[in-house]
């Protein structure tokens, strides 16, 4: 991957971060995006202390005109795009569907379905370009299955992902973009860890979930960033149009 340059969104923690590093790390220039510049500047500087090169973009990737500005920079900065993964996403509110709000409704689909749309909307055209390219869009185990934890809304959201993906690697196939998913379970991020401590019982609420998983652990998301930049790779060349589950096991039940 030396020198292919690649694009992440929310990139700023989590999956999203560790798919910076591991891209990084393996010589891709990396521009990456967040809504929150302090966390973006760290990461930033990370990859550089180690030798890489990434630049951080602040984005909210639901607003057409600045996903278009970001992704531009690609092309702008170093000429054009091979690699995308698109992981920005939210999780919304944990509750009944009668009871969800529009607006919270409407945020949740903004940014999780119709931002991984907008970033393809302007990624495939760089990568028409190049005549090639790969993207990976974050879905989630709850977009293979049915999510029982009151998110319908994100679990909606993440189906439509998977759709939008297979559509996508259908038509794009002749033009040699590769179109693929990951569908991570719970991965041991921030997010998960916040949610834990704000359990009454916070030991008792990471029994809970890691028993879900087969194989009786939670993932890294380092662990999810491999099997992202893999589906990048010239390793899986014959594969478009997969929805890979990166949930030790939980979608096999």
């Amino acid at each position: 991957m030396k020198d292919k340059i690649a694009i992440v969104t929310g990139g700023n923690t989590g999956i999203g971060r560790a798919v910076v590093l591991e891209l990084a790390a393996r010589g891709a220039k990396v521009l990456f995006c967040g809504r929150r510049e302090e966390e973006g500047k760290k990461v930033e500087a990370e990859v550089a202390s180690s030798g890489g090169e990434a630049k951080f973009f602040v984005c909210d990737v639901s607003v057409d005109s600045g996903v278009r500005e970001f992704v531009q920079k690609a092309e702008s900065l170093y000429g054009g795009l091979d690699f995308a993964v698109n992981n920005a996403g939210i999780g919304g509110l944990a509750l009944p569907l009668h009871d969800y709000p529009e607006k919270v409704w409407d945020k949740v689909i903004d940014v999780n379905l119709k931002g991984t749309w907008l970033c393809m909307k302007y990624q495939i055209p760089l990568m028409l370009k190049r005549g090639r390219g790969a993207i990976v869009n974050v879905s989630s185990v709850a977009g293979i299955v049915g999510a029982d934890w009151k998110v319908a809304p994100y679990s909606a959201a993440k189906h439509g992902i998977i759709g939008l993906t297979r559509s996508a690697a259908l038509e794009y196939a002749e033009d040699r973009i590769r179109v693929n998913a990951i569908c991570p379970g719970f991965i041991r991020t921030e997010m998960l860890t916040g949610l834990f401590r704000s359990s009454s019982d916070p030991a008792d609420a990471e029994r809970r979930i890691t028993g879900l998983h087969p194989l009786r652990r939670l993932s890294e998301p380092e662990e999810v960033a491999q099997a992202a930049v893999w589906l990048c790779s010239d390793e899986s060349s014959f594969v478009t149009g997969v929805a890979l589950p990166v949930d030790g096991g939980y979608s096999a039940k």
